[in-house]
């Protein structure tokens, strides 16, 4: 058995049980606090408080409209960043090729507003993240939100504290933030302290001093401040809110599906969705999907204007494998109080499965045949029997869809029975 094998047939307790007790335990594993980074993370922090006060207590009132228009901006090329380029683009491949004005775009001007560190830095430590659905070794993720055996520091550590540390370097750790990029992207990571002093003090301060004077300059610089807390706080609730709250649960991770909110504009509502198949561009399966993935429409721009190309998805046989366990995960931890009701239960579960298998296998089938159909209808042969087999091929999904659910109820009302 590999250890992804072995990973996966963890419950979801099991995968999820904490590993330190608090957070002076740290100091042992190699842990160490940034210095750096704590006194950028709080310089900004209190910057944006203070600053924050003055524009919407004392600044003019077109300052203070001015300074909030550039807090917005600042917010929506940040979040926008992150969740499609950083994360999608770059982070999962989510498509095939990425052109030179999309790299450039986003490494010179608009990535430098999300605040969290180098394309290439965000992309290790996220790729960390999701390496533990494969080999389970849950000390490797850098914002883990399970670490710990209560929700507050779990949610602490995920949400803000993990970014104030210098993590051990392990094998993964080096082998992840060692990885070679894109050239723009290698570009990137080099100059990054500069394009940040830039584009996120230089820039506004020099703008709002050359149109307003000092007030112009505070008032864009609050904006700048403002935007900055907000964008990082943003997508810190998709590393600690989805792991910790949410409606329905992924089958490889904590992750869940919240169905609640746009942060970062979309990555939230379906972090479960994303995290069983991570290399989708879509960040979510079904309808829902598409009405809570607005970044989804981005890339979707992006490769209408050929910008993007080969957009990667989970196909339909996929998606049902996924649904498929989620429905049986949701039944496991209800077990039967007698060895006859077990033994029932077992066989329950193994029809289920095998109807599981079928019906995965019958949509796989219907996919095959809709290619093949494809190409015959381009060759124009074979076309009428090619279509009565997609015909069956569909009445057959239909029928093992509806196998399988009734095999999920009837272990339902054995384990309201039995349990």
């Amino acid at each position: 058995m590999t250890k992804s094998t072995a990973t996966q047939q963890l419950s979801a307790s099991e995968r999820d049980a904490p590993i330190y007790k608090n957070f002076s335990e740290l100091k042992d594993h190699g842990f160490r606090l940034a210095p750096g980074i704590c006194v950028f993370i709080a310089g900004v922090h209190i910057a944006a408080l203070v600053l924050g006060i003055w524009l919407y207590s004392t600044a003019p009132a077109e300052w203070m409209w001015a300074g909030t228009l550039w807090l917005i901006t600042h917010f929506f090329l940040g979040s926008v960043s992150t969740t499609l380029y950083s994360h999608r683009l770059i982070t999962h491949n989510a498509v095939k090729h990425v052109s030179l004005p999309v790299h450039l775009f986003f490494n010179v001007f608009g990535q430098i507003f999300s605040v969290q560190g180098s394309v290439r830095r965000w992309s290790a430590n996220h790729a960390l993240h999701h390496g533990v659905d494969r080999h389970g070794k849950k000390e490797l993720d850098p914002y883990s939100a399970t670490w710990f055996p209560d929700p507050l520091r779990n949610f602490l550590w995920s949400h803000t504290l993990t970014h104030l540390y210098d993590h051990p370097e392990s094998e993964e750790y080096l082998r992840s933030h060692n990885a070679k990029r894109h050239a723009v992207i290698m570009w990137q990571d080099r100059w990054y302290g500069l394009l940040t002093t830039f584009w996120v003090f230089f820039f506004p301060m020099g703008l709002g001093y050359a149109l307003g004077g000092f007030v112009g300059l505070f008032a864009l610089t609050a904006g700048s401040m403002l935007g900055t807390v907000a964008v990082q706080h943003n997508t810190w609730t998709v590393n600690s809110v989805t792991h910790l709250w949410g409606f329905t649960p992924g089958v490889k991770s904590s992750a869940t599906n919240n169905y609640v909110w746009m942060g970062p504009l979309g990555e939230g509502n379906h972090h479960g969705d994303h995290h069983d198949f991570p290399r989708d561009y879509r960040n979510g399966f079904g309808l829902s999907g598409w009405l809570l993935d607005p970044t989804r429409y981005g890339i979707l721009a992006l490769n209408l204007l050929g910008l993007v190309r080969g957009l990667n998805s989970a196909s339909k046989h996929e998606e049902a494998e996924i649904i498929a366990q989620r429905k049986l995960a949701e039944l496991s931890v209800l077990k039967p109080i007698t060895r006859e009701a077990e033994v029932l239960r077992e066989q329950l579960e193994k029809t289920a499965l095998n109807l599981k298998n079928e019906w995965v296998e019958a949509l796989a089938h219907l996919e095959k045949l809709k290619k093949q159909s494809q190409l015959l209808q381009r060759a124009r042969a074979g076309r009428e029997e090619l279509i009565r087999d997609l015909e069956l091929a569909k009445l057959a999904v239909a029928k093992q869809k509806e196998a399988f659910y009734e095999a999920v109820e009837r272990l339902r009302q054995h384990a309201e029975v039995y349990a």
